[in-house]
């Protein structure tokens, strides 16, 4: 039996890709941290791979403490990395048998702590249960059960735990979701969550962009799409649902706009063409051909609704989203007939469905969406 340590650069590819000397410097740096922190805790290095390494322990809080120290000690550093861009590792702790061959080590207690490693958070730890029932009561830490995991090349599943050593990361859930879903509709429910759960604080970042979670510190995500995604828990929340929308000065000044085709005579503002030919099939419209505005490119709703409050011409624009501003008066929808291309999804990695957090963010949320449908 051994206590096996597994460390691997996050992103190594991209970094060498982006600046490959100093990345190889800051390597380096890391490698000579490692050895020396890894010798501090009565421990050997007995494989490097090039941005990975295996070491081997005695005591698996010996190998925690040295993995802790390590992680700490890379997070301080800038490394001279271009901006932006950071030097972080991934770490896996086993306890299991071993076979000894010369200085190597190979086996199941290897094989698993490689595994394990994978599904560490960037800058985290993740410890199979031989490991945590060794370490949990010396070392008191946020200790997160992911349950059992399915590792690739070992048979039974074995039942881990991810070490996040971000300061409050069991107190804090992390959000990323588009800015319209996020401005419009999220953010105004959100007392509600935090009345239900005082313990959790909440961080939210609005962005288009599709997160990595397994890079990412991210807890859960709203995307929008298919809903099905590699090594992601997905659950449907609503359909994309959209409807023509103008303000009122704008509709004044247009005359009548009585039947789906009218809408073809005016400036559409430029969302999404796509879903411009889906609602004029769904109204009937043969061959329809928009006169898009060539002046404005807008990437969410939330902007676009804004031009068409000013009255900059007609977009389409998800209900749902904007029910202050249509109760006011600032937004008319034209026709009740609406759209649909594709869904909203509450997404976050399988590997941590069974986090607290995001299980009473998961079950408050699908409440939420039932109460208002």
């Amino acid at each position: 039996m051994a206590v096996i340590l597994a460390a691997d650069v996050v992103g190594f590819s991209r970094l060498m890709e982006v600046d490959e000397e100093r990345t190889h410097a800051a390597l380096n740096a890391c490698n000579t941290a490692i050895a020396g922190l890894v010798s501090k805790h009565s421990g050997r290095i007995f494989a490097v791979a090039g941005d990975s390494f295996l070491a081997e322990f005695a005591s698996p809080v010996e190998a925690m403490r040295a993995a802790i120290e390590f992680q700490e000690d890379v997070s301080g550093r800038s490394f001279d990395l271009p901006e932006g861009l950071q030097m972080r590792f991934r770490i896996g702790i086993n306890l299991g048998d071993v076979i000894v061959d010369g200085g190597n080590l190979f086996g199941d207690g290897v094989n698993v702590a490689v595994r394990l490693e994978a599904l560490a958070e960037p800058g985290g730890i993740c410890l199979s249960s031989a490991v945590y029932e060794q370490v949990e009561q010396k070392l008191p830490l946020g200790y997160e059960d992911i349950g059992p995991q399915a590792l690739k090349n070992i048979v039974r599943p074995v039942k881990a735990y991810r070490v996040s050593l971000r300061r409050g990361a069991e107190t804090v859930l992390s959000i990323t979701a588009t800015s319209t879903f996020s401005s419009n509709w999220l953010v105004p429910r959100l007392g509600r969550f935090r009345n239900a759960n005082p313990d959790l604080d909440i961080e939210l970042k609005a962005m288009s962009r599709v997160v990595d979670f397994s890079r990412e510190p991210f807890d859960v995500g709203i995307r929008e799409g298919h809903g099905k995604w590699p090594g992601l828990k997905a659950h449907p929340l609503m359909d994309r649902v959209f409807a023509p929308f103008c303000s009122p000065a704008f509709l004044e000044a247009a005359g009548e706009i009585r039947v789906p085709s009218d809408v073809l005579k005016h400036p559409l503002l430029d969302w999404r063409d796509d879903w411009w030919l889906d609602w004029f099939n769904a109204a009937g419209v043969d061959s329809p051909k928009p006169s898009f505005s060539q002046n404005f490119q807008f990437d969410t709703q939330l902007a676009i609704s804004q031009a068409v409050i000013s009255g900059q011409g007609i977009a389409l624009l998800t209900p749902m989203f904007f029910q202050t501003e249509i109760q006011s008066g600032r937004l008319v929808q034209l026709f009740d007939l609406t759209g649909r291309h594709g869904k909203f999804w509450l997404v976050y990695s399988e590997a941590r469905q069974n986090s607290r957090k995001i299980v009473a963010f998961r079950d408050w949320l699908l409440e939420e969406i039932k109460r208002a449908l």
